[in-house]
């Protein structure tokens, strides 16, 4: 099990920990979204230094080749450029913004994670970790609309979440597999 290659993400998930945790201590929340937006370079350095290192981990299930580190590149760049529109947005609920780029640093980091997973469940587990982010973000205002929005897409989330599950357990029972490089060698033959 090589962690090194889990890296980028655990670094995003240390940076989201950090961001709410500073929240607490400082009073200035221009200082928590500039941490939040800056602390974005470890995760991309991190992705960087793994480009020419490509490999896997936890039994085939992360891997990590030059089309993931791309695509975890893009998520970085778009968490950096909502953070750095949103500042003046996050202070319509000034007591909260800690919470709210700790938000979208684990909504990024799930979908960084499912950029590098060949496995099912792992991506799963990631697709879900993006998702549940982005639901408490789209309520994030505690008004009547805010709170329909996110309402809404919960439940839509709930049945598409349910959907998928379905349809991964019927590829599992035909290929008797959860690893895509196997789901496909089935369906070749």
């Amino acid at each position: 099990m090589n962690l090194y290659l889990l890296g980028p993400e655990l670094a995003m998930v240390g940076l989201a920990v950090l961001v709410i945790l500073l929240d607490l201590a400082i009073k200035n929340k221009n200082v928590v979204a500039a941490v939040a937006g800056v602390g974005l370079i470890v995760p991309a350095a991190w992705s960087v230094a793994l480009m020419g290192q490509p490999g896997s981990s936890f039994s085939g299930a992360l891997v990590v080749d030059s089309y993931s580190i791309f695509f975890k590149l893009v998520f970085l760049a778009g968490a950096a450029l909502v953070i750095l529109t949103s500042v003046e947005y996050a202070k319509r609920f000034a007591p909260y913004q800690g919470e709210y780029y700790g938000v979208i640093l684990l909504a990024t980091a799930g979908m960084m994670l499912m950029a590098s997973t060949q496995e099912l469940i792992a991506i799963y587990i990631s697709l879900e970790l993006a998702s549940i982010s982005l639901y408490v973000l789209a309520s994030f205002l505690r008004d009547a609309k805010s709170s329909e929005a996110g309402i809404k897409y919960l439940l839509l989330g709930a049945v598409s979440s349910a959907v998928l599950l379905y349809g991964m357990a019927l590829l599992y029972g035909a290929t008797g597999s959860t690893q895509l490089s196997e789901i496909a060698q089935v369906i070749q033959q």
